[in-house]
């Protein structure tokens, strides 16, 4: 009989799915070739901490996975991994009694992960070589085995780093392989054939993880590479917009609704001509230069905010907020239509301090 998916996975999948939503811009793909009942084991390439969480996040049924022991020491941590159903694993003495426990978990009825790795990808390796326990447990169960990639987990959350940084995650659940009755009525500990389902589920993972791999490596190397030099139609924005304040405003209304921001303007001049002396580049410059003019449009709206309407500076700062949240977490998407979200909010700026001038 399969077991009913615990309460701790329904209060937690909706709590994850908003979170990788909002923090790791995750997409799951082929998630209907993972059986809806009945065993199924699911081996995955591990990049992350959170890739048990990566892979239920996209499923309709719950997935108990092994792991490392200690956590379970811990009040609150140990309390979720047992009311989910993890198997805990000693690393230094993995031993016969967590494998008889998957065997358990699987003829019970229910999905069971595994990381054939047996922990986190090396630095800089594309998967650690796997183990056999995966087609033993193939073997011995008659569970199909549904590989599953995980991409993005190595820029999201490199093994030199103590936090995840945002970033895209792509799941990807390949079709299901399968060890022949034929062959599982005979298999004693067959090396060879242990090896070949093994290469079998290294193959699937490694023909979405590959590719994977090489758009982060670009990704990684526009990061930290220099960035290209400010643009004057681009980084020219906020101040052309401020250089016709002065011009269309009357010297009074300028002196309350955009002089008071000119220390802001300066910052970011400042900014943005240190960039081209500063060594190397990369994530810091970036976020100089993408979030110092949206900074700066906010002092603005704060010197307007007493001849504004009560609910005009939240509206404003609910939709400066959404934009670096997009600079933040979005970036590529954010890259591609930022000069003209610039030009539509420093322009709607001017519109509306032209309007509140007597």
């Amino acid at each position: 009989m399969v077991a009913a998916p615990p309460r701790i996975h329904a209060l937690l999948k909706p709590l994850a799915r908003l979170l990788f939503a909002v923090y790791n811009d995750i997409r799951v793909e082929g998630a209907e070739h993972v059986p809806a009942s009945g065993p199924v084991i699911i081996a995955s390439n591990h990049p992350t901490y959170l890739d048990a969480a990566f892979l239920m996040v996209g499923l309709g049924r719950t997935v108990r996975f092994m792991a490392w022991e200690k956590p379970f020491r811990l009040p609150l941590l140990g309390s979720i991994l047992r009311a989910y159903g993890a198997v805990p694993v000693d690393m230094k003495q993995p031993g016969k009694g967590s494998f008889a426990a998957a065997v358990r978990v699987l003829r019970s009825g229910e999905a069971f992960g595994i990381f054939p790795e047996g922990g986190r990808t090396r630095r800089g390796e594309l998967m650690n070589p796997f183990k056999s326990g995966v087609a033993r447990l193939a073997a011995i169960t008659g569970a199909p085995i549904v590989p599953a990639t995980i991409a993005g987990g190595g820029e999201v959350w490199p093994k030199h780093r103590f936090l995840p940084r945002p970033g895209p995650i792509r799941v990807t659940f390949h079709r299901p392989l399968t060890v022949p009755p034929a062959e599982r009525a005979s298999w004693r500990r067959d090396h060879a054939r242990e090896a070949d389902v093994v290469r079998r589920v290294l193959a699937s993972i490694h023909q979405t993880l590959a590719p994977a791999r090489r758009a982060e490596a670009r990704i990684e190397r526009l990061l930290r590479g220099e960035p290209p030099p400010p643009s004057l139609w681009v980084e020219g924005i906020p101040f052309y917009a401020f250089a016709l304040s002065g011009w269309l405003l009357p010297s009074e209304a300028w002196l309350r609704l955009a002089a008071p921001a000119l220390p802001a303007f300066l910052l970011l001049l400042a900014a943005l001509v240190a960039e081209q002396f500063a060594p190397g580049g990369g994530r810091a410059v970036r976020a100089a230069r993408h979030l110092g003019p949206w900074m700066v449009l906010a002092l603005l709206a704060w010197a307007a905010r007493a001849s504004l309407p009560v609910w005009e500076p939240g509206l404003v700062a609910l939709g400066l907020a959404a934009l670096v949240w997009v600079q933040v977490f979005r970036f590529p998407a954010y890259r591609r239509v930022r000069a003209g979200a610039l030009a539509a909010a420093y322009l709607g700026w001017l519109l509306r301090v032209g309007s509140l001038s007597p």
